[in-house]
C-alpha cells in the first residue's frame, strides 16, 4: 500500500490509496521486479522477503527488505521515509548467477490508485498517462488503443531517461534515479470484464525502468508549488502545456490567495472572475461600446441594405454582379460615415482575454486543490458536475440573454445560427464539466450581462443626445429680414 493520509475520495473512510484494486487481483504489485527472466522473476516477486526497521537521526524511517536463495540469486530493496513529505529514498539491487546485475528493472503498475466510476465518466479527468523526461524533454505517454484484436501495446523511450512515473488528473508515483535510465517501457494491457468492476476502464497502464540501483520515489499529490520546489522539471507532470503554464501558474497563485481569507474555493472563483474582468475593464469596455454602436448604426441602415441587395438578387449571379453589388453597398456605408470592418477590430481587445479563458479552463479541471472542495448547498465537490445539473443550466439561460443583449438585426444566416448555436454547445459541455468550471462561467456571464446593460444604457443616451442635437440645428443659413 502507498496511502496518503490528508487525501481522502469523496464519501470514502480510507485514505487515498495509489495502489491500485487490480494489483491483488493480478499479483502485480508496484516495485515488482521484471527482468524478463521469468524463472527470476517468479522467484523474487514470490519470495518471503526478511525485513528490519529502524529509525535514524531527524526521524527517518528505514526499512530494508533482503532475500536470498542461498543458490546465487538474492534481491534488497531499501526504503528511507522521511518524517512529512512525498519523497521516499529508495535503492533496489539484484544479484543472479552470484553476480550482481548493473540496475534493477522494477514497475510500477498496473493502475495509479481507485478510478472510480464518476471519474471513468467524466472526459475531463485524466485517467493514467506516462510522464517520462529524457534527453532534458518532457514527454507525455496516453494509453494506447487495445482490445480484444490487440490486447497489448507497448512503447519504448530509450536514451538517457532522467525520471519517469504513472500520473492520473491529481497524483504520481515518479522513479527519480541517482543517475540516468536507459529507458522507459510504458505497456497498456486490456481489461476483463471481471477487471473492469475494479478499474472501470477498457484497460491499464504500467511503466517499467531498469533502476540504476539508487534515488528517490515521488508518490503524493500534484502540487504546483511542491513540485516546482523540487527542480527538474517535475511540475511538467501538471500538464498545463508549455505556453499556458505560465498563466496557470499565476491564476492558480491568485485563487489560493482568495482562498486563503474565503476559506471556500467557490466564493474564489467568483473572486478571481471578478478580477480578470477588473484588469481587462479599460479594453473590453472600449470594444464592446464600439461594436454596440456599430451594431445599431447597421441595424439603422438595414432598410437600404436589403435594398440594394433586392435589386441584385434577379441579376446574374457572377462576379461582375457581386463587385458592383459590393461597390454600393460600401458606397453608401461611406455616405453615413459607417466602417462595416470597425466591429471585427472591436474584437481584436477580447481576443487578448482568450489565453485567460483557456488557461482557466486548462487549470479548474487538474487543480487538486478543488479535489472534494465544497461551495455550498448541494455542490459538495468542485471537482465533480453539479450532480443536479443546475449550474450548468443557470449558466445557459445566461449565455442566452446575453445573447439577446448584443444581437442586431443586421445579422442573419449563418452568423446568427452561430450566434444562438453557442449557448446551447456550452450548455451542452458544462452539464459534465467540474462545477468549478462552471461557476467560474457562470459569474464571467453575469458579470458581462452586467457590463453590456450599462454599455446598452450608455449608447442609448448617445444616440438620444446625438438625435436632439440635430433637431435643435438650423437645417440652413437664415434669412436677413426687411
Amino acid at each position: 500500500a502507498a496511502v496518503l493520509k490528508k487525501y481522502h475520495e469523496r464519501g470514502a473512510a480510507a485514505p487515498d490509496d495509489l495502489v491500485s484494486p487490480l494489483a491483488a487481483a493480478l499479483q502485480r504489485f508496484p516495485l515488482r521486479v521484471e527482468t524478463g527472466e521469468a524463472a527470476f522473476d517468479d522467484a523474487v516477486n514470490g519470495a518471503l522477503f526478511h525485513v528490519e526497521q529502524s529509525v535514524g537521526e531527524k526521524g527517518l524511517q528505514k526499512a530494508v527488505f533482503t532475500w536470498s536463495d542461498g543458490a546465487g540469486r538474492a534481491a534488497s530493496k531499501t526504503f528511507t521515509l522521511p518524517p512529512a513529505g512525498y519523497e521516499v529514498s529508495f535503492a533496489a539491487s539484484l544479484v543472479e548467477g552470484g553476480k550482481a546485475l548493473p540496475e534493477a528493472p522494477v514497475a510500477w503498475g498496473p493502475s495509479l490508485g481507485v478510478l472510480t466510476r464518476e471519474q471513468a465518466k467524466n472526459r475531463y479527468f485524466q485517467q493514467e498517462y506516462a510522464a517520462v523526461f529524457r534527453g532534458g524533454a518532457y514527454k507525455k505517454v496516453d494509453r494506447e488503443k487495445v482490445g480484444a484484436e490487440k490486447p497489448e501495446s507497448v512503447n519504448r523511450l530509450s536514451g538517457d531517461v532522467a525520471w519517469a512515473g504513472i500520473c492520473t488528473n491529481y497524483f504520481a508515483a515518479l522513479f527519480i534515479p541517482d543517475k540516468p535510465m536507459a529507458e522507459a517501457k510504458v505497456t497498456t494491457a486490456a481489461l476483463s470484464a471481471e477487471l473492469k468492476a475494479l478499474h472501470n476502464s477498457d484497460s491499464d497502464l504500467t511503466l517499467r525502468v531498469p533502476y540504476p540501483g539508487s534515488g528517490r520515489l515521488f508518490l503524493g499529490p500534484k502540487e504546483h508549488d511542491r513540485l516546482k520546489a523540487m527542480g527538474g522539471e517535475f511540475h511538467r507532470i501538471l500538464d498545463w502545456g508549455s505556453i499556458l503554464g505560465p498563466i496557470c501558474t499565476v491564476l492558480l497563485w491568485g485563487l489560493r490567495r482568495l482562498y486563503a481569507v474565503t476559506r471556500n474555493y467557490g466564493v474564489s472563483i467568483a473572486l478571481l472572475t471578478l478580477a480578470i474582468k477588473l484588469l481587462f475593464y479599460p479594453l473590453t469596455q472600449r470594444s464592446m461600446v464600439k461594436m454596440k454602436e456599430m451594431g445599431e448604426a447597421m441595424k439603422k441602415l438595414k432598410p437600404q441594405v436589403d435594398r440594394i441587395k433586392s435589386k441584385y438578387k434577379k441579376m446574374p449571379k457572377d462576379m461582375a454582379t457581386r463587385s458592383r453589388m459590393n461597390e454600393e453597398m460600401m458606397a453608401l456605408y461611406q455616405r453615413e460615415g459607417i466602417n462595416p470592418m470597425a466591429q471585427m477590430t472591436g474584437c481584436l481587445p477580447m481576443l487578448l482575454q482568450m489565453p485567460i479563458f483557456f488557461a482557466l479552463f486548462t487549470l479548474l479541471p487538474k487543480a487538486i486543490e478543488l479535489r472534494g472542495a465544497y461551495f455550498f448547498g448541494w455542490i459538495k465537490d468542485l471537482s465533480v458536475a453539479d450532480p443536479y445539473y443546475i449550474t450548468p443550466m443557470v449558466m445557459g439561460v445566461t449565455m442566452i440573454l446575453s445573447t439577446k443583449m448584443t444581437t442586431t438585426a443586421d445579422m442573419e444566416g449563418v452568423q446568427k445560427v452561430m450566434l444562438w448555436l453557442m449557448p446551447v454547445m456550452f450548455t451542452w459541455f458544462c452539464l459534465w464539466a467540474p462545477a468549478g468550471l462552471t461557476v467560474y462561467w457562470l459569474v464571467n456571464n453575469l458579470l458581462t450581462m452586467g457590463q453590456q446593460y450599462l454599455i446598452n444604457r450608455q449608447v442609448a443616451a448617445r444616440q438620444e443626445a446625438a438625435q436632439r442635437e440635430r433637431k435643435s440645428t438650423p437645417k440652413g443659413a437664415s434669412k436677413p429680414s426687411h
